[in-house]
């Protein structure tokens, strides 16, 4: 029988680089079609590692698959993956942690000056047949506004050199961020609710967990400044949808740049997507041809060790080998 690695999905032209690290030790990459629950079951029969993007890597995927040694997550978060199963069934997970950092900081940043000059509406109201700036009023420099960072991981910290160089002031929240440990990288560590009453632009960097999902809800962006613009490129169910559009469509903050949301694609007819002082981008924050190249190495490379009896360099749950 032949030894399979299955790739549950992927957002780039190929799975050459895959194929080639796993063929020099004898496994076949077969990709998935879709993303689908039944699907990926099916799939799952006779495959030892799983690798997996956004796609969910549920229980019962990873029940159909009685050989599977090892999933490997394309990325950083793992809310797609039932880690706490796959730990029950003895399966190391791993994931690529340092991945895309200065691409997804890099599209922070371009979101940012998008909302603060309103480029994208400027251009909106151009190809409609509008010149003028009047509707884009008012204009602020961005020298001295303050960035608020909601949590303070790699990809954050590679945000505040970028932000320090146009003149922000950039203060961060995160359960374990000290101000001794702020201080060298150039922030100040305050909670969030300072953070959200001082800062101009919000931007959200922290993962998708029992403890942030719906976060940023109606009562904390009420606490924001009516002129002040929220930005998520982290994960979309870290904001309450309901609550940002109602505050979009009242005037309680100015305006929104969402890179991420809880469905992607969002369905016909969403409210966000019609509203003018929102920015869309179809998550694309971690692309660049550096970072997928990057990205497809090291998930390929953490499932080849395992499944060459290495250890992985990135194991997300080493209580697994208590299981096995």
């Amino acid at each position: 029988m032949a030894r399979k690695v299955l790739v549950t999905d992927y957002a780039w032209p190929d799975l050459e680089i895959e194929k080639g690290i796993l063929g020099e030790i004898g496994y076949e990459v077969v990709a998935s079609p879709n993303g689908e629950e039944g699907t990926l079951a099916g799939l799952a029969r006779d495959v030892e590692g799983i690798m997996t993007c956004w796609a969910r890597t549920t229980r019962k995927v990873i029940e159909s698959a009685p050989r599977l040694r090892v999933i490997s997550r394309y990325g950083i978060g793992l809310d797609n993956i039932d880690v706490a199963f796959a730990t029950q069934r003895g399966i190391p997970v791993t994931r690529v942690p340092a991945y895309c950092l200065e691409d997804v900081a890099e599209h922070t940043l371009s979101l940012l000056l998008t909302l603060s000059r309103k480029t994208a509406l400027f251009d909106r109201r151009i190809r409609a047949g509008t010149w003028g700036i009047q509707e884009g009023l008012p204009l602020s420099r961005l020298t001295g506004r303050v960035l608020g960072l909601i949590g303070f991981g790699k990809i954050a910290r590679c945000v505040v050199p970028r932000a320090r160089a146009f003149g922000l002031g950039v203060i961060a929240c995160s359960p374990s961020l000290t101000p001794e440990q702020a201080a060298p990288a150039g922030v100040r560590a305050v909670d969030l609710e300072t953070l959200l009453a001082t800062s101009d632009f919000v931007s959200v960097h922290c993962p998708s967990t029992d403890q942030t999902r719906g976060l940023i809800n109606a009562d904390r962006l009420r606490r924001m400044k009516p002129t002040a613009f929220l930005i998520n490129t982290s994960r979309g169910d870290i904001v309450d949808e309901e609550a940002i559009c109602e505050a979009l469509r009242s005037g309680q903050i100015a305006g929104a740049a969402l890179d991420v949301r809880r469905r992607e694609p969002p369905e016909a007819g969403d409210r966000l997507i019609a509203l003018d002082n929102v920015i869309h981008t179809p998550h694309a924050a971690f692309y660049s041809t550096e970072s997928l190249q990057e990205l497809q190495t090291k998930t390929a490379l953490e499932c080849r060790r395992v499944l060459t009896g290495q250890a992985p360099e990135n194991l997300v749950n080493p209580e697994y080998r208590r299981q096995g």
